[in-house]
Parts: structure tokens; C-alpha cells; sequence
């Protein structure tokens, strides 16, 4: 491809360029996608398809443009840039000097645009035009361009702009850039912010990988699921085989030829609607149809000769048609006025001899005889015709009355059906998309795309026989995908221990460990019980002077377990006795509330539930001090349902509500579970290190433990169906192994 400049516009640049035999015509597919703020993003997308000869000797002229942070009238001078632009190119003399209509015309522009420079917004557009394999185009900003093309059995790509000219404070498009369209390439140009979302690799390889239509139907689908601020547009184009199917351009020496053509092109565009559908082509959302209050519309679409009725015949149909309408709106307002008086005087008669009001019923009696003796005389005297002429109006009239219900009612279903069958086509669209994003491996975003389809079919209505089987069928297939996504691992738990056997009415809830042994104890039970891990040999001790015991944990060192009561005491077990004792400990405030211990670095950390803190205490000889708070800034931190915390540097709090609390440094940090399903619900206790990669939680709801990286992205979860409602937990990351308290009940899996 080669870059060229006039002497006004600056120097010249030369790029490859490979040329392609003829025949061969040049096909343009376009996509758009509207970003939920219009104000950060609005994006301009232009397409204008020649209509008559002297338009096809110049083709198609496209521009793309997206002003960032622009107001209204930033805008506007946008869309007015781009009118004068395709007016200039269509309509300046062709072959009017050295310098062709679009060179002329940029030149032009360049003279009357440049007060542009210096908007407060940011523009990025390219402009160009396209006839057979040809193109010239210039741009300004940071649009894309790139050409794909195959090369030794690989797909390369050349980037158009690159090396070009900078930018310059006196021109808006200070550069044309002119060369050919080779056959099996395809070119590619879009606004900045698409390589946010699909790489310029990522393109190629979509792109070149199947048909042109596809392509875009793809990249568009992509990019609108990601729901960003900003808009997208862009232009895909290649070069076809010129064939008997494809339009030609009309010639001007045949007035009927171009009534024919014209009458072609619109009975093709009523059955099967082309890629441009007129001089402009408008690509947005559906619904966008309404003008909004000060925003200025993304596209245009400019009116042609085809679109306005002519001819004497056509108008007089017209007229007559719409004298018809009027005259019959008119009879029905009659008509439905007669029938208003008429139902009104037969309620006020029918309460009145119901209630014989002002003694009228009488009266109201006489009143009726007389009006239907009238009728009866009025009837009589009508003659033959008159009466079956009457007869016809009491016959059509009912008829049409009872036409305009069951349109009425059959409009009311229909629109339920609609509404239904839209339900219908988003979950399936939103399952489609979570299949795509599934392929490149977004399982995170497949999983957020099948619950939305989830919560679609719950509100699905069942009101018959079809629509309980559809929603059936939907439930089960978004079931099916959400499974597969769950990576639910049932694994074969071995008991170790039952405590229950050993000691009647053992009600131990919590595990931890100190070296080869495991200890389980719970609040509701005065014994604790040392089960051997390896043999499964149970010990059973008493500590019945000691407050109830709610949680414990053992340092990485083995040395020690540390306990707590429930009212802020604190026991430390001696592995030489075997015994718990209370130990010596203070708090910094007196409506302290403890829970959670984990015991770091020799340090022992505890949640303050009370004041929304964690407290870190020292060891002295006698226990431990007073403790200082840890976090520096607890502003809307709510620790006051946390049950268990871990630390690995960072410490990481697990609330009831199923929350993970992360904090770093003294600072709460953004942390949120991704990819999870079922959601945690009550969960009892929290286990990571610093040598531990993963995070472990243990929940009894769904009898599961779960598995999540430490950015909180869901990796796998285990149950057992031995399992009831696991309540303790400890991990043995070494040997991946898990061992869990369910049900007075010690078990162990690998994972």
C-alpha cells in the first residue's frame, strides 16, 4: 500500500502493497455496539453506498469516529465533518487536476476544520473511500487500520498507520494513504478502545479463521457482552469475484435499466435486507430508535430518490384511502357516542326501578313500554328494504364489535407471545455466550453469564402445557452448564475416628491440630478428644473447671494450642500434661468482644467483634499483653459475624454471611469470591499460610469444602456423601489431605 500527500497536506510515505487481478469488487461488513456512557464514549459510524452512475465511478465512502469526553457540540461539529466530507467527495469534479475528489476535498477541510484542535474532548477518525480494489484513506487520533493476509502458511498483519506522521497542530488529516485490496486479504478499521477487549491477535485469528459475516457476527457478540462505558464500531473489508448476483452500477444512457435497477434493489432489500440499505447506512442498538433529549444520534441515514412517493395515481390513492379513513372514524364516533347515551339512560332506568328512587319506578315502567311501542311502530312503518337494510347495520355493527374484541384479545396474547418468546431468546443467547466464553477459557464469565440466564427462566411463565415443558427444558439445560462450571468433586471420605462410639454424648464442632494429632472440642461439650491421625486411637479429656471452649488453633511452630472461652478467656494446652489452662491476657478497651484466633510469627491475632478490629498480642512470661490494634483504618469494616481468620502476611477474615474480608498492611483491600456456585452460606472456618497457595473454607450448609485461589477465583470444591454438615476442618497442604469434623465424626480425603 502506498501513503501520498499533496504539496499542502506534507511528505510522502510508501508501504507494501501487493495488487489484485480483476475482477474482483471490494465487500464492506460493519459493526456497532453503544457503551452505557455516551458522554465518556460516543462513536460515529458512517457507510455511504453509491446510488446512481455518477456515484459508482467514485464507490463507497466510509468514516469511523469516536469523540472521548466531548460535549454536545463537540459532537455535532463530528457529524457536521464528516457530511461535508462525503458531500465534497460526491460532488467535486472527477479527474479536475492532479489530485483526485478526496484529496481535494481533505484539502478543503483542513482549511475550514480546524478549530476541532481544540475541543476540550478527545477525537480519534479515519475517513476513507473505496472503489473496485482501491482505497485511499486519512485519519486523525488513534484509530486502527490493519491489513490480514496470508504469507508461507501463516497469517500476518501490517499496521497502515504505523510509522505515518505525527499529528500536527494545523491539519486534521495531514496524510492520504492509497493502495489495493488483494484478494484473500482482509483489512480492518475500528475506534481505539476495541483492542481493550479483543487483541489485534485475537482479531487476526477470528477473522481469518471463517466468513466475513461470521467474523463480525462474532467480534460483535464479544464485545457487546462485555458491558463497557465506552462504544465500539469498526469496518471489515475484502475483495470478492465480481458475479451475475452481485448489484452493478446503473448507467445514465438507460432511464428504464435504472427504473429496472431500482425496482430490483428494493424488492431484494424487502426479502432478504442488504448491508447498506440505502445511500447511508445507520448500524445501532435495537431500541434506539427514539431521539433522546440532547445527545446527538450515532448515525444518519440519508433519505434517496427511491424512498419518496411519486406520481398522480399514487397520491390520489392516498387521498382517497385516507377521505376513507376519516369518514369511518367519523361513523364509529357516532355510533359509539348513540351507544354511550343509549347504555347510559338503560343504567339510570335499571336503577331506578331497582330502587324505586323519588317513587319513579312507575314512571320508569310507562317510559319503557312507550320506547319499545315506538320502536316496534318505527319498525313497522319502514318498508321492506329499509327493514333489511336496518337489520344489515344491527348485524354489522355487533359483528365489528365483536371483531374489535377478539383483535383485542388475540393482540393481548400476542404480545404475551412475543414477551415470552424474547425471554426465551436471551436465555439461549446468554447460554450461547457462556459456551464462547467458556471456549477461551473464562469460565468466571460463563459462570456470571448462566446465572443470569438462571435468574431469566425462574421468571419464565408455566401457563400451559408448551411453556412448562420449555421451562423445564431451559432449567435443565442452564442446570447442566452450571454443574459442569461447579466442579463439584465427590470424594471418598475415610473415617478415622467416631466420638460419638467412644464417649457418649460427645458434641465436638471444631478441629485443629498439633503435630500427628487431631483435637476436636466444641462450646456445647466440657471433654476435648485427641484422635491420632495415622492409627485413629481416641483420647478422651476433661477440662470441667474451665469455661466453655468456642475456638482454638495451633501455631505453624506445633509447640502450643491456644484456646478461648466465651467470655474473652484464653487457655493454652500443655502437650507434656495434656492439660488446658487458663493463661494471662488484657484488652485494650473493656467492651471488647473476642473470636477468632490464629496465632502468626508468635504473635496471637484476634477479632475485637465488638469494635471492628483485630488485635495483635505479644507473648510474655505469664501469657500475653495487652494487645494493639492492627488495623489502621477500619472505616466500614463489619467484623461483627466473623468466625475464623487466616493469615499468610496478609490476613484474610471469613464472616457468616459468607463474605471473605481481606487486609493488607493494616488496610482493608477489594476482595471479592468469583465463580463460585452455591454462593457460601454459614460457613464455620477459614484455613491459608504463607506457603499454602490456596484458600480452604469449610461449609455446612451445602456439606462441601471449598477451594479458591487467593484472588478469591473459585478452583474446586469436595463433598462426600457420607457427610452431614461439616462443621471443623484441618488442612495438610504437604500431603493433600483434608481431614473434617462432621457429626462427632473425624474423616480425611485427598485431594
Amino acid at each position: 500500500m502506498k501513503a501520498r500527500q499533496s504539496d499542502t497536506l506534507g511528505s510522502c510515505h510508501d508501504m507494501h502493497l501487493r495488487r489484485a487481478p480483476m475482477p474482483h469488487v471490494a465487500r464492506i461488513q460493519e459493526f456497532f455496539i453503544e457503551g452505557k456512557n455516551q458522554k465518556q464514549s460516543h462513536v460515529l459510524l458512517h457507510i455511504t453506498e453509491p446510488t446512481n452512475a455518477e456515484e459508482w465511478k467514485r464507490g463507497y465512502f466510509f468514516a469511523i469516529a469516536e469523540i472521548e469526553e466531548g460535549d454536545v457540540e463537540m459532537i455535532g461539529h463530528a457529524q457536521r465533518l464528516i457530511d461535508d466530507i462525503e458531500s465534497g467527495y460526491y460532488e467535486t469534479e472527477l479527474n479536475a487536476g492532479d489530485k483526485g475528489p478526496f484529496e481535494t476535498t481533505l484539502e478543503f477541510i483542513n482549511r475550514r476544520s480546524n478549530h476541532l484542535l481544540h475541543q476540550t474532548g478527545t477525537l480519534s477518525c479515519i475517513v476513507g473511500v473505496i472503489h473496485d480494489t482501491s482505497i485511499s484513506l486519512s485519519y486523525y487520533g488513534s484509530p486502527h487500520a490493519y491489513v490480514f493476509f496470508s504469507q508461507k502458511n501463516t497469517i500476518e498483519h501490517i499496521n497502515i498507520l504505523s510509522g505515518e506522521h505525527d499529528e500536527d497542530d494545523t491539519h486534521l488529516f495531514s496524510a492520504v494513504i492509497e493502495g489495493t485490496i488483494n484478494q484473500g486479504d482482509r483489512m480492518f478499521f475500528g475506534t481505539p478502545h476495541i483492542t481493550d477487549e479483543l487483541s489485534i491477535e485475537r482479531i487476526k485469528e477470528i477473522v481469518m479463521s471463517r466468513p466475513l459475516e461470521k467474523a463480525v457476527e462474532h467480534i460483535e457478540h464479544v464485545l457487546k457482552d462485555a458491558r463497557k462505558d465506552e462504544s465500539f464500531g469498526g469496518i471489515f473489508c475484502d475483495v470478492v469475484e465480481q458475479n451475475t448476483d452481485m448489484p452493478t452500477p446503473p448507467s445514465n444512457s438507460a432511464a428504464s435499466l435504472q427504473n429496472l435497477i431500482d425496482k430490483q434493489r428494493e424488492t431484494t432489500e424487502t426479502l432478504s435486507p442488504s448491508l447498506f440499505g440505502g445511500k447511508k447506512k445507520t448500524k445501532t442498538e435495537p431500541g434506539r430508535q427514539q431521539k433522546r433529549r440532547n445527545v446527538i444520534e450515532t448515525n444518519h441515514r440519508r433519505r434517496t430518490g427511491e424512498e419518496i412517493i411519486g406520481g398522480t395515481i399514487p397520491q390520489m390513492i392516498l387521498i382517497g384511502i385516507g377521505r376513507a379513513l376519516v369518514f369511518t372514524g367519523l361513523t364509529l364516533w357516532k355510533i359509539i357516542k348513540w351507544c354511550s347515551i343509549g347504555v347510559s339512560r338503560i343504567f339510570v332506568t335499571l336503577f331506578i326501578l331497582l330502587t324505586n328512587k323519588n317513587n319513579g319506578r312507575s314512571h320508569a315502567l310507562r317510559s319503557l313500554k312507550e320506547t319499545w311501542l315506538n320502536i316496534q311502530s318505527s319498525i313497522g312503518r319502514l318498508s321492506l328494504v329499509s327493514k333489511i337494510l336496518f337489520l344489515g347495520v344491527i348485524v354489522l355493527s355487533v359483528t365489528f364489535a365483536s371483531s374489535l374484541a377478539y383483535l383485542k384479545i388475540q393482540e393481548h396474547y400476542r404480545q404475551k407471545e412475543i414477551v415470552y418468546e424474547q425471554q426465551v431468546q436471551a436465555i439461549e443467547d446468554k447460554k450461547a455466550a457462556a459456551e464462547a466464553r467458556k471456549i477461551y477459557n473464562d469460565d468466571t464469565g460463563a459462570f456470571n453469564l448462566l446465572k443470569e440466564a438462571e435468574t431469566l427462566v425462574m421468571t419464565l411463565p408455566q401457563e400451559n402445557d408448551n411453556q412448562t415443558k420449555k421451562y423445564e427444558e431451559l432449567k435443565s439445560v442452564i442446570n447442566t452448564a452450571l454443574l459442569d462450571l461447579r466442579d463439584i468433586t465427590v470424594v471418598d471420605a475415610q473415617m478415622i475416628a467416631d466420638l460419638g462410639a467412644k464417649a457418649e454424648g460427645a458434641h465436638a464442632s471444631k478441629l485443629i491440630r498439633i503435630n500427628d494429632t487431631l483435637v476436636a472440642f466444641g462450646p456445647d461439650d466440657n471433654r476435648y478428644y485427641l484422635v491420632d491421625k495415622d492409627t485413629g486411637s481416641i483420647e478422651v479429656q476433661s477440662h470441667d473447671s474451665l469455661m466453655k471452649i468456642t475456638s482454638g488453633n495451633t501455631p505453624k511452630e506445633n509447640d502450643m494450642m491456644v484456646f478461648f472461652g466465651n467470655e474473652n478467656q484464653v487457655y493454652t494446652y500443655n502437650q507434656e500434661t495434656k492439660v488446658i489452662s487458663r493463661t494471662e491476657i488484657s484488652y485494650p478497651t473493656e467492651s471488647t468482644r473476642i473470636a477468632a484466633p490464629f496465632i502468626y510469627n508468635l504473635r496471637l491475632y484476634l477479632v475485637d467483634q465488638a469494635n471492628e478490629q483485630i488485635l495483635r498480642h505479644s507473648k510474655t512470661q505469664l501469657g500475653y499483653d495487652k494487645g494493639t490494634p492492627w488495623l489502621t483504618n477500619n472505616d466500614g469494616v463489619d467484623l461483627s459475624d466473623a468466625v475464623s481468620i487466616a493469615i499468610d502476611g496478609d490476613i484474610f477474615a471469613l464472616k457468616q454471611s459468607g463474605n471473605i474480608l481481606k487486609f493488607s498492611a493494616g488496610k482493608p483491600e477489594t476482595f471479592s469470591i468469583s465463580g463460585l456456585d452455591p454462593a457460601l452460606e454459614n460457613p464455620t472456618d477459614l484455613y491459608t499460610y504463607n506457603d499454602v497457595e490456596s484458600i480452604y473454607i469449610v461449609e455446612p450448609t451445602n456439606k462441601r469444602v471449598v477451594k479458591l485461589n487467593k484472588q478469591g477465583t473459585f478452583q474446586s470444591q469436595y463433598t462426600s456423601n457420607n457427610w452431614i454438615g461439616p462443621t471443623g476442618m484441618v488442612v495438610d497442604a504437604t500431603k493433600k489431605t483434608i481431614y473434617v469434623l462432621d457429626d462427632n465424626k473425624v474423616y480425611s480425603f485427598t485431594m
